[in-house]
């Protein structure tokens, strides 16, 4: 059971919301392929028959793998959005080891702000459903398409139709599609994350004219290193209102929404006030998704000046080496009014990096 954003509450098997944590050295779904997750259980103190996830109190056991490697990759070609305000995602997975994945893998897609899934996509030898699904234009939906198995040395590619909200922007969002082993999976172990994660982003052939409104919202945030297991980073998102001038700023609270990248989470410990849970998913695989409410005030100090908040980000054991990107946008509520959207939105980055000799 979960709490949606407006108050309500709604039922999600599929989501994780236990405290699994990273095991020092060795990440959750790492010690769970290897060992199988009964294994883990009564190797971590667990009654004989009560499975659990690892938590980072615990102790990794040392020396365990899989026994069926694979490597899984991700990639996403965008179509143009015309007139009619369609286009179409093809996404391609696959599995470019000789080994097939026996256990079960699945792709993971978070929507881009103001545009929304037709319908789900029909998949040979899949299954399609909604992890997350929120309508509003400044929120993403997260879906699924669940394998059991996958061939070695294949691949296969996924068309999803998606539709422009009203009121979209000129420039349209990015946003991730991921592919990975499931947190479930006992059987695989994909020892390469670096191909698993694939932003994409669409563009419009038709564009269109916005009258002004009150306000000029947007953000940015400076990328910082974060080492997979280590502790949590603070990323400064400075939000501006390009707009403002002296002591007229906004009026209503803003809201800014964002998914967390591939492998990040949010830690418990050093939120910042306003700043709630809309989805959340205990694999390191699939983003959760956040929103911090902003006091009105941004821009009155001028359009230069900005409202600063620092967000923590972890990187999780068994991130991959890379810059590790997701997608946040900044909306206006009340009184406030803003037609554009094209620079409310941006992504922002962190560094997934490790403390050795590479």
């Amino acid at each position: 059971m979960r709490e949606r954003a407006d108050g309500g509450s709604e039922v999600d098997p599929d989501v994780e919301t236990g405290g699994g944590r990273a095991l020092p050295g060795l990440g959750r779904r790492e010690l769970i392929m290897a060992t199988g997750v009964g294994a883990v259980a009564l190797a971590l103190g667990a009654r004989g028959g009560e499975a659990r996830a690892a938590s980072s109190e615990d102790v990794a056991v040392p020396g365990v793998s899989a026994a069926n490697p694979v490597n899984l990759f991700v990639k996403a070609d965008a179509s143009e959005f015309g007139a009619g305000g369609t286009a179409t995602l093809n996404i391609t997975v696959g599995n470019l080891s000789s080994n097939a994945a026996l256990g079960p893998v699945s792709l993971k897609v978070v929507t881009p702000f103001f545009a929304n899934v037709v319908a789900l996509p029909s998949v040979p030898g899949g299954t399609s459903n909604w992890l997350y699904l929120n309508t509003a234009p400044d929120v993403p939906s997260i879906f699924k398409v669940s394998f059991n198995g996958f061939p070695a040395s294949s691949s296969l590619t996924i068309p999803v139709p998606f539709v422009l909200a009203p009121n979209a922007p000129n420039v349209p969002p990015i946003s991730q599609a991921i592919f990975t082993t499931d947190a479930s999976n006992t059987q695989d172990i994909d020892t390469d994350l670096s191909r698993n994660v694939w932003t994409y982003g669409f563009v419009r052939d038709a564009l269109s004219t916005y009258p002004a409104g009150t306000v000029n919202l947007f953000f940015t945030a400076a990328m910082q290193p974060a080492v997979a297991g280590g502790s949590a980073v603070n990323v400064p998102f400075q939000f501006y209102n390009g707009a403002g001038t002296l002591l007229h700023g906004t009026q209503s609270p803003a809201r800014f929404t964002f998914s967390t990248p591939f492998y990040m989470e949010i830690p418990s410990a050093g939120l910042p006030g306003g700043l709630v849970n809309l989805y959340l998913n205990g694999d390191p695989a699939v983003p959760s998704v956040w929103q911090l409410t902003l006091p009105p005030g941004i821009g009155a100090l001028g359009a230069a000046v900005p409202t600063t908040v620092p967000i923590p980000f972890r990187a999780q054991a068994g991130a991959p080496r890379k810059t590790l990107c997701a997608s946040g946008i900044i909306y206006p509520s009340g009184s406030d009014t803003q037609n554009d959207f094209s620079t409310a939105h941006s992504d922002f980055n962190l560094l997934s990096v490790v403390n050795q000799a590479v």
